[in-house]
C-alpha cells in the first residue's frame, strides 16, 4: 500500500470505550484484509493503553485470526488436551466439538495459565456459535482492583508472593478436555502484585482458581488474605461483561485483566476460536 492509502484506512479506524477503565470496540476494520504497518502499530498502541479491544461483525477463518493475533506477540498453544485441536495455531473453546478446551460450566475470575513462569500475555477469542443467554465473558480490572484496595492492605501485599499450581483434575480435567493435574504438575511462583516495569501500575496476580498459598504465611492467614485481596474484582465499576454475538473478536491483555465466565444451558452450543499469546 502506498503511504496515502495508509493514512485513510487509519482514518477509518474508529474506537468507542466500553468500561471507564479499559477496552475499546474498534471499527472500520475487516480482517480478512492485510493490515498495514501504520494500522498495525495503531492497533499495538491501542492494546497497550485500553487491555481489551472488540471488533464485530468479522467474518474470519483460523488463518486470518492467527494473522491478527501475531501483530500483538507469538501464538503458542501450551495446554496439554486430550484430544489435540484440529488446528495448529488455535483451539476452540467449546461444549460441542470432540477437541473443544473448557466447554462447559461458570467461571470466576482469574487469568491464564498463572501456574506458568510466564502467563500468556494476550488472548483472543472469536465468536462461532454462541447462546442467546447465558455463556457472557466478563473482564474485571486487576490494575484499578489493585487501586481500590486501602494504603495499609496495598503497603502489606507489596513484598509477597504466591504460589499458583495447576489444579484441574477428576471430572472437571476430564470435562474440559485438559490432562488431569497428576501428568501436569505445574506450579509457578509469582508476586501478588504484577509489575512489568518497576514504576507501572500494579496488577492483582491471584486468582480462586489456581492461587494456593501466601509464602511465608500459614494456611489460614494466608487463605484469608486472598479473599480479601480478591473483593475488588467484584465490583461492577470495574468489569465490562460482553454478551457474545457471532463474528464477534476480543482481545485483551491477560496479565492486567482478569476474565470469567457466566452460566449457560450445557445443551446449547457454544464454540470460540482461541488464541493464547505470549
Amino acid at each position: 500500500m502506498t503511504a496515502i492509502t495508509d493514512n485513510l484506512l487509519t482514518k477509518r479506524i474508529s474506537m468507542r470505550p466500553l468500561n471507564p477503565h479499559f477496552g475499546v470496540e474498534v471499527t472500520g476494520l475487516d480482517l480478512r484484509d492485510p493490515l498495514d504497518d501504520t494500522t498495525r502499530a495503531t492497533l499495538r498502541a491501542a492494546f497497550r493503553q485500553h487491555r481489551l479491544l472488540l471488533l464485530r461483525d468479522q467474518e474470519i477463518d483460523t488463518a486470518h485470526q492467527t494473522r491478527f493475533a501475531e501483530i500483538f506477540g507469538q501464538v503458542a498453544l501450551r495446554e496439554k488436551n486430550r484430544i489435540q485441536s484440529a488446528d495448529a495455531t488455535a483451539q476452540h473453546v467449546s461444549n460441542v466439538r470432540k477437541d473443544g478446551v473448557f466447554g462447559l460450566g461458570e467461571l470466576d475470575f482469574h487469568l491464564d495459565q498463572l501456574f506458568q513462569p510466564e502467563p500468556l500475555s494476550a488472548l483472543i477469542l472469536y465468536g462461532i456459535e454462541v447462546p442467546d443467554a447465558g455463556g457472557d465473558t466478563r473482564f474485571a480490572d486487576s490494575v484499578t482492583a489493585h487501586e481500590m484496595l486501602s494504603p495499609e492492605l496495598r503497603a502489606r501485599i507489596a513484598p509477597l508472593r504466591c504460589r499458583n499450581a495447576y489444579t484441574f483434575s477428576g471430572k472437571l480435567a476430564r470435562d474440559w478436555n485438559v490432562d488431569d493435574k497428576e501428568k501436569q504438575a505445574l506450579s509457578a511462583i509469582h508476586p501478588m502484585v504484577w509489575r512489568e516495569k518497576p514504576d507501572d501500575r500494579g496488577a492483582l496476580w491471584v486468582n480462586k482458581l489456581s492461587t494456593l498459598e501466601v509464602l511465608g504465611l500459614g494456611e489460614e492467614e494466608g487463605l484469608a488474605l486472598l479473599a480479601e485481596v480478591r473483593k475488588p474484582l467484584y465490583d461492577d465499576r470495574i468489569i465490562y461483561t460482553h454478551r457474545w454475538r457471532p463474528g464477534d473478536l476480543l482481545i485483551w491483555d491477560n496479565r492486567r485483566l482478569q476474565h470469567a465466565r457466566t452460566p449457560f444451558d450445557p445443551a446449547v452450543p457454544r464454540t470460540l476460536r482461541r488464541s493464547p499469546i505470549l
